[in-house]
């Protein structure tokens, strides 16, 4: 439970502000940590094997990402060409063949993953035993520091001024206090509610007083 856990936060935790805006595609490490998680326990490798079978997966992802909009394109050219001659059930009919068997869902989510599974433990464990243990140590100082790298992502698009103070708290919280997640959540939830509450009464007092100015 420990190790699925564990095996499956850490790829999330590196896509942390990374999205494909503006059609750019990115690794896709919800695959990614699915397949790294289920060979990390089959093989009972843990985190190491998560990451050199995960992070390549998710890599994978972009090339088949950029696949799958090639084909999605081509297939809508077809059944726009089928609609302009009238054969409306041929267009639908290309429209969801093209989508079941060369969409973005199951290009970039269903195939990687039923032919990593497919492969077995097997092929992992070989193909670990070529991999130099050097490289897998990288793999895994790069699989602690990519986490940070996503947050510090993350916080590059919040509105972090005039708001770093709930920042700081949260880490003097966990650091100093020692709290987990869940009650630091929960204190961000107060102060969150709070705030609300404050933002409202003055908009309601600017209301009143803009009123009484009117009359």
């Amino acid at each position: 439970m420990v190790t699925g856990v564990q095996t499956c936060a850490l790829p999330i935790l590196m896509s942390l502000g990374l999205a494909g805006y503006g059609g750019a595609s990115v690794p896709n490490y919800r695959v990614g940590s699915v397949i790294g998680t289920v060979f990390a326990i089959t093989t009972g490798g843990g985190l190491e094997v998560a990451l050199v079978v995960g992070i390549p997966a998710a890599t994978l992802g972009v090339q088949l990402d950029v696949l799958a909009k090639m084909l999605g394109t081509w297939f809508l050219h077809l059944a726009e060409k089928a609609a302009a001659n009238g054969q409306y059930k041929k267009s639908y009919a290309i429209i969801f063949w093209g989508n079941l068997l060369g969409g973005r869902v199951p290009l970039t989510n269903t195939y990687p993953t039923l032919i990593f599974l497919l492969l077995g433990s097997a092929f992992v464990e070989n193909l670990l035993a070529i991999i130099p243990a050097w490289f897998i140590s990288g793999l895994t100082t790069c699989g602690n520091v990519l986490p940070a790298l996503g947050m510090a992502i993350l916080l590059k698009y919040m509105p972090m001024k005039g708001n770093a103070q709930y920042l700081v708290l949260g880490f003097v919280l966990s650091v100093y206090f020692g709290l987990d997640i869940l009650p630091i959540a929960i204190v961000g939830g107060i102060i969150a509610i709070l705030l609300y509450q404050r933002l409202q009464r003055e908009s309601a007092q600017q209301s009143v007083t803009g009123g009484l100015g009117d009359e």
